[in-house]
């Protein structure tokens, strides 16, 4: 009797760890969009204390030291010469940090059916940040044009959608399948909400960026991010 009473607390104990209790409540249109607004400020308020505007630029088989004057270039060196993007000077602060979970199917990079609605309203926000954007540059156009800088002062720059895994498995083999299912959140965002690709750019990370790194393996470390590129 004695055993069984310590079974069945164990299995208690089990469903109610914070693992296992955690909770993934999808993002709505309204506030994936506020980050959005916010993430651009963050990054035009970084621009401005550096004197000009940065561009962000993922550069295959280069290093975070290299890369034009005014480029950021986002190449770090892995193990296994393995190349991951990373953000590292650009990172955005923890509260405007914008990490979906999104479903795909087990060791694979098809979207489950699922998290469509999660990507809908990330296409929703970025069709709402992107109109609202035009609409200022506009605007700011209209009261100023002889202002030929206007046109590249009011780019409306990028997203960067990136893919994060756990750390199981290899670092070749988590970046590839990151990179992957970044490639088909982009394709679904392209194909079904129908998002400019030119606005979207498609990173990997792999297990380089854990959002728990105390627990490598948790589900809280596979996600899909995304950030505003000016």
């Amino acid at each position: 009797m004695m055993l069984r009473k310590l079974a069945m607390l164990s299995t208690v104990a089990l469903m109610i760890s914070p693992v296992a209790a955690q909770t993934t409540t999808p993002m709505t249109a309204a506030e994936i969009l506020a980050l959005l607004k916010a993430q651009r400020e963050e990054l035009a308020r970084e621009a401005e204390g550096m004197g000009a505007t940065r561009t962000l630029e993922f550069i295959e088989g280069d290093t975070a030291e290299t890369g034009d004057s005014d480029t950021v270039a986002l190449g770090v060196q892995t193990e296994g010469d393995v190349q991951a993007a990373s953000t590292t000077g650009v990172v955005m602060p923890e509260d405007l940090v914008i990490d979906l979970t999104i479903f795909f199917e087990f060791d694979s990079a098809f979207l489950k059916d699922e998290s469509k609605a999660q990507v809908d309203a990330l296409c929703s926000a970025i069709q709402a940040n992107e109109a609202a954007t035009q609409e200022a540059a506009q605007a700011m156009a209209e009261s100023n044009p002889d202002d030929q800088l206007l046109p590249e002062m009011t780019a409306q720059g990028s997203y960067q959608i990136i893919g994060h895994t756990d750390a199981s498995g290899s670092v070749e083999y988590n970046l590839a399948l990151s990179t992957a299912r970044a490639e088909e959140v982009v394709r679904y965002m392209v194909r079904e909400c129908g998002i400019d690709g030119n606005l979207l750019h498609a990173v990997g990370m792999g297990e380089a960026r854990l959002k728990d790194p105390s627990h490598p393996r948790a589900d809280a470390n596979r996600r899909v991010e995304i950030q505003v590129a000016l």
